[in-house]
């Protein structure tokens, strides 16, 4: 138990567990071995500038299985359908993690990276829509990683072949690292950052330079009873190629009012190459049932010289 114990803090620490509105609950299969998972559908329509475009889709399942450390060694897989790819069903993640027993814990596989605050899957976020700077975020790769755990908080460094790309070229490795801290109860702050080198690439007949894809991310939340406030700044680095730097920031407090929530956000990126977005979000959520729930949202984005747009959704989001 007290390996368990460990590796399940460690998980926290990586932010792989979240205590999101939709929160998962785990199945036991067998012995050592639970599955968890979630359903996402969703109706949404958009007017930007006065042309409109509406959808109404069976969005995403996802399944994921965990196994029990054993001798030190735990697992976990997770294989999904999005709707919106051609992919059809795809293993997402699919890692191992081995605890040394004295707060370093080493992970290998298949794995999303730490970065961010906002979550990659629907369950992990307190509104229907990610917010402007997560354009910055990294995404899946291949590759290992080292965990250690030092009580108030972790650090955490990773080599795979491309937050970025996720191309499996280890000729071109892309690297993190992570400081989080808990200093108090209800407060989490984390900084971070993540690179990815990009080879020079031939456009129009011309040469472009190579390039190192990147961001700097910081956070910090804080949880008191009912309400959640937390705020995010990135750099960015060459976010959509050469000459993209630029930097974007998030605010937003969610309260839960028994079975219902409400979710306030801003948030902004700007890069240099011209493009910008200031979105504005109300995000009302019900909870139909202990492991059904019903997300409203109206939102706003400001493109500046690009115009606007104003965007209202609707998603039922099943979990178990």
């Amino acid at each position: 138990m007290k390996t368990k114990s460990k590796m399940t803090r460690t998980l926290i620490a990586l932010g792989l567990a979240v205590s999101v509105p939709a929160a998962y609950a785990e199945i036991e299969l067998a012995p050592g071995l639970k599955a968890d998972g979630f359903i996402d559908m969703s109706t949404t329509y958009r007017d930007q500038d006065g042309e409109t475009t509406s959808t109404a889709s069976f969005d995403q399942w996802e399944l994921g299985l965990s196994f029990d450390p054993v001798e030190k060694v735990a697992a976990r897989v997770e294989i999904n359908d999005v709707n919106a790819s051609d992919e059809g069903v795809v293993v997402e993640q699919a890692f191992v993690t081995y605890d040394f027993e004295n707060g370093l814990t080493a992970k290998a596989g298949k794995f999303l990276s730490g970065l961010g605050y906002e979550g990659a899957e629907p369950t992990l976020l307190y509104q229907y829509s990610v917010s402007a700077t997560i354009i910055g975020y990294p995404g899946y790769a291949s590759g290992a990683g080292l965990t250690y755990d030092f009580g108030v908080g972790s650090v955490y460094g990773a080599i795979v072949d491309g937050w970025y790309s996720g191309d499996n070229d280890p000729e071109t490795l892309s690297y993190e690292v992570q400081l989080k801290l808990a200093p108090v109860e209800g407060l989490t702050l984390q900084a971070g950052y993540a690179t990815e080198e990009f080879d020079a690439t031939v456009v129009d007949e011309e040469l472009a330079d190579a390039y190192d894809k990147g961001i700097a991310n910081f956070w910090a939340e804080y949880k008191v009873g009912a309400l959640t406030l937390a705020g995010e700044y990135n750099l960015l680095y060459d976010i959509e190629g050469a000459g993209s730097d630029g930097d974007g920031y998030l605010f937003m407090v969610n309260y839960a009012f028994g079975k219902a929530a409400l979710t306030l956000r801003t948030s902004y990126a700007d890069l240099d190459n011209g493009y910008e977005n200031t979105e504005y979000t109300i995000s009302p959520s019900y909870k139909l049932a202990s492991n059904l729930l019903l997300v409203t949202e109206y939102r706003h984005d400001d493109y500046g010289d690009a115009g606007d747009a104003d965007t209202f959704a609707a998603e039922l989001l099943y979990t178990f």
